[in-house]
């Protein structure tokens, strides 16, 4: 009788058909805490200020801008009188640039020499000349008539050391209010220099009745 070849049966489970989940990957997966740990990197925080030190911040910036530009550009001043009636009235605030050269018939500030007190008058000479004022009330530069379009005679000021013709010399501004028949200006001090000048008029704020 012939023998059959029987091949022997392995008892062992197969891990590919009988083989469950691995209970630590399913630990693993419930608790992501037991997996491997990777090193975290610290994150950091941004520095917010307080929306108070953000303001306090920013005034000092603007304040520091304005004393800036007041020190060194621009200026105010507030008229005191009217010498300077009608182009510029007792009260008015005007505001005044000093990164220009002054010129003839520019309205500039400057420290009276006398007392140191800020006054505003209008320019009508500059450098080497002659200044006349006749006896009656006509104000001639080196002989001529600058053409002014001011409403008041030019007579000298009573009290006035000076003597006419005045000889102006370089590097000097001779001054007048427009408001002639009083004040103070260069019929009373003489020439300015322009170390006395700090500014020219350039605007005009009218405060009367404010």
């Amino acid at each position: 009788m012939p023998e059959l070849n029987i091949p022997p049966v392995d008892n062992a489970p197969s891990k590919s058909m009988n083989a469950g989940p691995d209970p630590t990957e399913a630990l693993a997966e419930k608790n992501p805490e037991l997996s491997e740990k990777k090193p975290r990197t610290p994150q950091k925080k941004e520095a917010r200020g307080s929306p108070l030190g953000w303001f306090l911040i920013k005034l000092a910036l603007l304040a520091a801008i304005l004393a800036v530009m007041f020190l060194f550009v621009m200026g105010l001043h507030i008229q005191h009188g009217n010498r300077m009636y009608p182009f510029i009235m007792d009260g008015d605030l005007v505001v005044t640039y000093k990164l220009e050269p002054c010129r003839v018939g520019d309205v500039v500030a400057y420290r009276n020499p006398d007392n140191g007190e800020v006054a505003l008058s209008r320019v009508v000479a500059i450098g080497e000349n002659s200044i006349q004022i006749t006896d009656y009330g006509e104000l001639l530069v080196n002989g001529v008539s600058p053409g002014e379009k001011v409403f008041y005679p030019t007579k000298p000021l009573e009290g006035s050391p000076l003597e006419y013709p005045y000889a102006m010399r370089r590097g000097g501004y001779f001054v007048l209010d427009d408001f002639r028949t009083e004040g103070s200006d260069s019929r009373l001090f003489g020439q300015l220099q322009e170390s006395d000048l700090l500014g020219k008029v350039v605007y005009v704020f009218r405060r009367r009745g404010i």
